[in-house]
């Protein structure tokens, strides 16, 4: 039988829509080529070092308020409704970003900050201002409170404009309205928004406080907010805010005081606690008051438990770098030279420290990488990394 040729079979459909088939389907092959490929990436260099050459080259970690801001970390404050946090925010920015003093502490660099304010159109957040803010300009206190828009929604946005104004603090109040968030029990979500403020960090180089609320068991130290604990393990810092306790005045006699001195003796103190930080190991617990729209370190009320925590040791931290940093005419002279501990502790004597303050600050900084021991018995200024 003889061979019969196979029938030609015709594409009914135009030249046109066949090109185009053809060149979505070369896509799609060239996409996957290129998504297998990024599996298989290369390492480049070395990435197995001992712990000495770590230490040796590691640039030192940047603070920018006391123990609990830090450029590339996540610092959670939780606390109740009605406390009066996002006041406490307002006012913390307000004295950072003017160069002054919260709570005793400075600011290690001059701040320009973000506060992305979920929770407040533009009348109550030119109220809260009028407030705490007064007849003061600060046009480096920048406000995001668009609810429109979630965090991931805006993130190209909100990077190029923190690189634009060199902003070095970012606020994000509250965490549930900034991601529109599903479950709040759900790890792997909260995962994934603790990732997400992570990559903010790194690449504005800046610190983020996350502020959120607690959780209806209200459970002590890490478990304090609401939601999926992930969060809490993933942030550097935890800070929880509550009240004290009763009024301060609750006992004495009050019914020769006016009526606006009543109110004054019946504020409540607020309770400030460290409950987590891996940046520096450093716990703290302050009772704070807040007075005319200022927040200021005071006594706790009687019966209060706990040792507050004396904030000495972050101004013995800020004169000993004072000291060392003046202690060459140029920069590579203030780098390279060599402290002894009689020498610095000489210098802080004069400036109103005991040596064991002196010691206490040398230990701290040591701790977060800003000084070291270029040999045994002396101590040298960190330099940063190179940018």
């Amino acid at each position: 039988m003889p061979d019969v040729p196979e029938p030609t079979i015709i594409d009914p459909r135009s030249r046109e829509a066949v090109a185009a088939e053809a060149e979505v389907e070369a896509e799609v092959e060239k996409t996957s080529k290129s998504k297998s490929g990024s599996k298989e990436k290369k390492i480049v260099g070395r990435i197995f070092r001992s712990i000495d050459e770590i230490r040796e080259t590691a640039p030192p970690l940047e603070p920018l308020w006391g123990f609990f801001l830090f450029k590339k970390a996540i610092t959670a404050f939780i606390s109740d409704p009605g406390v009066g946090k996002t006041s406490f925010g307002y006012v913390q920015t307000q004295a950072l970003c003017q160069g002054k003093s919260f709570l005793s502490i400075h600011a290690e660099e001059p701040v320009n900050a973000l506060y992305m304010d979920y929770e407040s159109g533009d009348s109550l957040v030119a109220s809260r201002a009028a407030f705490v803010l007064g007849d003061e300009k600060i046009p480096n206190f920048y406000i995001y409170n668009n609810v429109d828009f979630t965090l991931h929604q805006i993130k190209d946005e909100l990077i190029a404009f923190c690189k634009e104004k060199n902003i070095n603090l970012i606020t994000i109040d509250n965490q549930s309205l900034a991601f529109s968030t599903r479950d709040e029990n759900d790890n792997a979500e909260a995962i994934k928004q603790m990732r997400f403020i992570r990559q903010i960090a790194n690449e504005c180089n800046c610190a983020i406080i996350l502020v959120h609320h607690t959780s209806k068991a209200n459970l002590p130290g890490t478990r304090k907010a609401t939601g999926a604990f992930a969060r809490a393990r993933l942030a550097d810092v935890i800070i929880n805010i509550e009240v004290a306790g009763e009024d301060i005045e609750a006992s004495a006699d009050t019914s020769n005081l006016t009526e606006e001195e009543k109110l004054e003796s019946s504020a409540k103190i607020l309770m400030l606690e460290c409950a987590k930080n891996r940046m520096v190991d450093e716990r703290v617990l302050w009772f704070i008051k807040r007075d005319e729209g200022k927040f200021y370190i005071t006594d706790p009320p009687l019966g209060t438990p706990g040792k507050p925590t004396s904030t000495r040791l972050y101004a013995a931290q800020r004169e000993l770098l004072l000291i060392m940093r003046n202690g060459g005419s140029t920069l590579d002279e203030t780098y390279d030279r060599h402290w002894k501990f009689a020498e610095l502790a000489k210098k802080m004597n004069e400036k109103g420290f005991s040596n064991s303050w002196a010691d206490h600050a040398v230990r701290k900084l040591g701790q977060q990488n800003r000084i070291y021991k270029p040999t045994f018995g002396y101590y040298s200024l960190r330099r940063r990394q190179q940018q």
